[in-house]
């Protein structure tokens, strides 16, 4: 069965005559009696019958009518549902750490503008912490953290898994073998919490790092810019580096055959799933995250 022929037999059941049908949907009279007769056809059944100059349902057009008024019910919903996306207005506030906000979400936000142009949008960068007390007061609409986060009220959606890497630049590579470069060096570390030092604690005590001095920065950015300008060896995600890696700026050094995996989480709370802003707004997070290393 075919969509036009439903909404066809949809109108005609409705006024019960097909020159008004036909009228109705910009059709001429015996276009609407071979659409109807085409469905018949397909059913096997006479849905309308003639008595004198009226039409009438059959017992088999009453049932037809009863699904179509359900079917086009929720055609009218879908379409609905699609106008009121394509014309979504409104402000959705995302909180996430600051690589976050400097290496995903200009993608992110530039590909959701294309769809959704006129919706207001404010990025703030801050702790996984902060982040996750945000989305509970209602202050951030959807979160970006480290880890997962398992609460009442609250989704979490895990986007990626990185692997935790340890790198040096290219040039202290060059100039000094590997046990040297884990002894003489300074670790440079993120300065974090919870999740990500926990998940950087099993890295080290799996690769027996006895670095005899430790930087930590509050930053995965600044590790990097580090590691670039010969200040030590960095800890870092495989993802935040990858650029670096390809071209050769950066060296990871195999300290562990055992591979330490950092997860990526979208939080909100499930009351707002249903908003329209928000749930396309997470819809392009999943879609285009973890193509976003390789647009560079």
């Amino acid at each position: 069965m075919e969509l036009r022929h439903l909404k066809t037999f949809k109108f005609a059941a409705e006024y019960l005559n097909f020159t008004k049908a036909a009228q109705k949907l910009n059709f001429t009279q015996p276009a609407v009696t071979v659409q109807i007769q085409t469905l018949e056809q397909e059913l096997n059944q006479e849905l309308f019958i003639r008595i004198g100059k009226k039409n009438f349902l059959t017992p088999a057009g009453e049932i037809l009518k009863t699904y179509t008024d359900q079917l086009f019910s929720i055609v009218e919903e879908i379409e609905s549902s699609f106008t009121e996306l394509s014309n979504s207005y409104g402000n959705v506030t995302i909180a996430a750490g600051e690589s976050y906000c400097a290496n995903y979400f200009p993608y992110v936000i530039s590909e959701y503008l294309k769809l959704y142009p006129h919706v207001q949008i404010k990025l703030i960068s801050c702790k996984r912490d902060e982040i996750i007390k945000g989305i509970e007061s209602n202050k951030y609409d959807i979160g970006i953290i480290s880890g997962e986060l398992s609460k009442n009220g609250m989704t979490n959606i895990v986007i990626a898994e990185d692997d935790m890497v340890l790198v040096v630049s290219k040039d202290l590579y060059a100039k000094y073998p590997e046990d040297q470069l884990l002894t003489k060096f300074p670790l440079i570390k993120y300065q974090a919490d919870g999740y990500f030092e926990t998940m950087m604690s099993k890295y080290l005590r799996q690769s027996k790092l006895s670095s005899q001095n430790v930087i930590e920065i509050g930053s995965l950015e600044g590790i990097k810019k580090a590691v670039l300008n010969n200040i030590g060896v960095g800890l870092g995600i495989s993802v935040c580096i990858k650029k670096e890696i390809s071209n050769g700026d950066l060296v990871p050094i195999l300290v562990t055959e055992n591979k330490v995996k950092v997860k990526t989480s979208i939080i909100t709370l499930k009351e707002k799933e249903n908003v329209v802003t928000i749930q396309s707004f997470i819809n392009v997070i999943q879609k285009i995250w973890n193509s976003i290393s390789t647009m560079e």
